[in-house]
């Protein structure tokens, strides 16, 4: 019998490690091992592996009762070809015999594991499957797997910009141009700049840019990015230098909903366009719930982390040839990931599906392009009004923006660098607000933009080659060394810079420089990626401003997650919230401050169907709805009674919805009263009114949200509840509780307390203090006046640093601490 083993890249449920198999082997003197999966998954690892061993690898695929074998290079990609078509009856290669082979499926002494992983993935264990033995003495050649992926060929005067007049830009241009040329590029960038063209061409938005292709002006010209590098001040030795022999990665965002249009065209386009494999793999989390399953110790099983257990599709990457490549492939999708396609040779594009750019393009439609730097846009954000806004709608993201208060571009991209958890909490986000107010003068013209704080890692390469005469080259790899802490690169280089700053600085700086540089490179953030991506921050940011129901409808049509605070920042920006109007009237054009809940964001409502309920518009009556709208499912005309589009029909909701069980049932009240009179049978058509609390109710439980209120009248003389829950902002407000649902007498959140009046504080959760007590903020230091708002009655803002307590006012910053009336605490 010839030994062959099964991989985990099957699935089906064997255990067998490639390394661990292959060391196996060698141990036991194999001079050659086979493969044979279900697929062709593993062949590049399995291959590298076993030449890493000394030992020959064999790849087979067993197809009805044989096991076809390649003996050669030339061999492999015939077994590729006919996996790819699903057609081995013109195969010429050598097999054996199905009851010749003896598959192994894990190693001596792992049955327990091999059966417990099988259960998992729901396979049926084999009888016999230990890997002991190994008999093969099949005669091959050694394979020889290399890309023959071709790339599109640029024309002769792709990277010709005769027509730049401009020193700077032409001396920039030329030299870019000649690294791409001299590093054999050109291709690369024609595919590139070919995939935004036909992007473009068929109405396709592709986003301004991302990572440290943003650097390259060369990307600027031929339209890959729409970010001028030099205004900016970005470096292209970031993306690519002389020292660089890998490809460079240009990833392209686009819009979510027309990625498969773009692929689909690019494949119009180049014939040979593929998907990539990825596979997820046995963690931590897994590995707890398989040994709960099975009632056993997590140690015991520790060998099956990181065993593969299910494949899927890359996000972003695809393949693109010209001309047809040797692969596996299944479903347009090649069976290797992309560390496999990677050591081969191959080259990938990314395209990242991205939400935020299908908002944006609708916005654009609508409204044109934003003009930059609007104040008004800066002004709102930095508050923290960032639901729904690109990199900034965490509470992290909303703390962040208050603190860097930004008024331009760059300010921007400085606050998104720092929105991360590194650099928060090495605390370089008030490091950086505090150097704005102090204004100090001795810095670095490397580090103005950033008043002296060091936040790019392009600062740190620009530092060694305009103050420590390091290559562009040396430059990046010193970049490269301080962020990932790599002693043994880093030590010379440190040496190195440290020696050339000194011909140029005074000691003192020197030492504090290079200080920074150790202790604050790792948070340093890509500046080219910042800056691409502040400008999508920003557009977004805009239109909320100055278009804010187009804006708050478009987020909703697309993004539903988090329309509870949506719906909170329309209460705190002064918008009255309404259900879904199903009469003629339309409110939002009479009243500018009513926002009407778009139609879709119920469930099992499209945009079709959404259309069609709009456009059948008015109906005097539940069976009026149902005959313009025959095809409807109850379920969503009961949705809308709950949420309150049927009001004008009726004072009670419970009514309408009787109303609509009696209509779908077909049973009639009034036969059914005069069924009563006459049989003595008891019947009552009362219906009680709801209270508004259950009112409450039926709307949260339908979309997530409160639009009515649990009292009609109450007076909160503290922050509005929206305002602190919409701005993630630890600051108090007046409720008055009934039924579990708390109103501050513009918005309703859900509050599990007793029915009564309270102060509140967000945190994690709330805190809750009964009555309605004052409130005082205790502020150590007001660094701007930006730094506290107009507040109500009850709120007060004390200055510690100067002993001034000022009423009628609230702290828009993050940092202070609460007094609450009668309590010791403070919070």
């Amino acid at each position: 019998m010839i030994t062959a083993i099964v991989s985990p890249y099957s699935f089906s449920g064997s255990i067998l490690k490639i390394e661990d198999a292959v060391k196996y082997a060698s141990i036991n003197g194999a001079r050659c091992l086979i493969l044979c999966d279900t697929n062709f998954h593993a062949t590049v690892k399995f291959i590298d592996i076993c030449k890493s061993y000394g030992i020959k690898p064999i790849i087979s695929f067993k197809h009805n009762n044989k096991v076809f074998y390649a003996k050669n290079t030339y061999e492999l990609y015939e077994l590729f070809e006919a996996y790819n078509k699903n057609d081995f009856s013109k195969i010429s290669l050598n097999y054996i015999p199905l009851d010749e082979i003896y598959f192994a499926y894990y190693l001596p002494g792992q049955r327990y594991l091999y059966e417990i992983f099988s259960k998992f993935l729901g396979c049926n264990p084999v009888e016999k499957g230990v890997l002991k033995k190994i008999y093969c003495d099949l005669q091959v050649s050694d394979y020889n797997i290399k890309s023959d992926q071709v790339l599109p060929k640029a024309n002769k005067n792709f990277l010709e910009f005769k027509n730049v007049k401009n020193p700077i830009y032409k001396k920039r241009i030329e030299k870019e141009v000649s690294i791409i040329k001299e590093k054999n590029f050109v291709d690369y960038f024609f595919t590139v700049y070919k995939i935004v063209k036909i992007a473009k061409k068929n109405n396709i938005k592709i986003g301004p840019g991302r990572g440290s292709a943003v650097g390259s002006l060369v990307s600027y010209f031929l339209g890959i990015t729409s970010v001028d590098p030099i205004k900016y001040d970005l470096l292209f030795e970031r993306f690519l230098n002389k020292g660089r022999n890998e490809p460079p990665d240009i990833d392209l965002d686009v819009e979510d909903t027309k990625r498969k249009l773009l692929i689909e065209k690019i494949r119009e386009e180049f014939k040979y366009v593929y998907y990539i494999t990825t596979f997820s793999s046995i963690g931590e989390k897994t590995l707890k719930k398989i040994a709960y399953e099975n009632k056993i110790s997590s140690d015991k099983i520790k060998y099956l982390l990181n065993l593969p257990i299910h494949k899927s599709v890359h996000a972003a990457g695809i393949i693109i040839s010209k001309e047809k490549i040797n692969v596996p492939i299944k479903d347009q999708t090649i069976e290797w990931d992309m560390e496999s396609l990677h050591k081969i040779g191959y080259i990938k594009f990314d395209l990242l599906g991205l939400k935020t750019l299908t908002i944006l393009s609708e916005l654009e439609k609508k409204f044109g392009v934003p003009r930059l730097n609007d104040q008004k846009t800066f002004h709102l954000i930095s508050k923290g009004f960032t639901n729904g806004i690109f990199q900034l709608d965490s509470n992290l993201g909303k703390k962040v923006i208050r603190t860097i208060k930004p008024r331009n571009i760059k300010e921007l991209s400085i606050a998104l660098s720092l929105n991360r958890p590194g650099p928060l909490k090495a605390g370089i986000d008030k490091k950086y607000a505090n150097s704005k107010i102090e204004n100090s003068s001795q810095k670095l013209d490397v580090l103005k933009d950033t008043n002296g704080v060091l936040i790019f890692q392009e600062q740190i390469m620009k530092i060694a080659t305009e103050y420590a005469n390091f290559t562009e080259e040396e430059a990046d790899v010193f970049r490269k060394a301080v962020s990932k802490k790599d002693k043994q690169i880093m030590k010379p280089l440190l040496k190195k810079l440290k020696d050339g700053l000194l011909k140029k600085l005074n000691p003192n700086i020197v030492n504090e420089l290079i200080e920074t540089i150790i202790e604050f490179s790792e948070y340093a953030f890509n500046k080219s990626h910042a800056i691409a991506y502040a400008h999508i921050t920003y557009y977004l940011s805009y239109f909320k401003t100055h278009f804010p129901k187009q804006f708050y409808k478009t987020i909703l049509k697309y993004d539903s997650s988090k329309s509870e605070k949506i719906i909170l920042e329309l209460h705190a920006r002064g918008f009255k919230v309404i259900p879904p109007n199903l009469t003629q009237n339309e409110l939002e054009n009479l009243e500018n401050n009513i926002f009407e809940i778009p139609i879709t964001l119920i469930s099992g409502i499209n945009e079709k169907i959404g259309k069609q309920i709009i456009k059948n518009k008015p109906y005097d009556s539940l069976q009026n709805f149902l005959h313009k709208n025959p095809n409807i499912n109850y379920s969503i005309i009961e949705s809308l009674i709950k949420i309150g589009s049927f009001d004008y029909l009726s004072d009670s909701r419970r009514a309408l919805l009787v109303k609509l069980k009696e209509l779908r049932t077909g049973i009639n009240t009034k036969m059914l009263e005069i069924s009563s009179s006459l049989f003595g049978k008891k019947f009552s058509k009362e219906y009680k009114i709801e209270k508004s609390w259950e009112r409450c109710d039926m709307e949260y439980t339908t979309v997530g949200f409160c639009i009515s209120k649990p009292v009609e009248k109450f007076e909160n003389k503290l922050a509005p509840l929206s305002l602190a829950l919409s701005r993630s902002q630890k600051i108090a407000s007046h409720v008055s509780v009934i039924g579990g649902y708390a109103t501050d007498g513009i918005s309703t959140i859900k509050l599990s307390v007793p029915d009564g009046e309270y102060t509140i504080i967000p945190e994690k959760d709330f805190l809750v203090f009964q009555g309605q007590r004052k409130i005082l903020y205790e502020i150590e230091k007001l660094n701007a006046k930006e730094d506290i708002e107009k507040g109500n009655d009850y709120e007060y803002v004390s200055l510690k640093e100067k002993r001034i307590k000022i009423k009628n006012a609230r702290p828009v910053l993050d940092e202070y601490i609460i007094f609450v009336e009668g309590e010791k605490n403070v919070y």
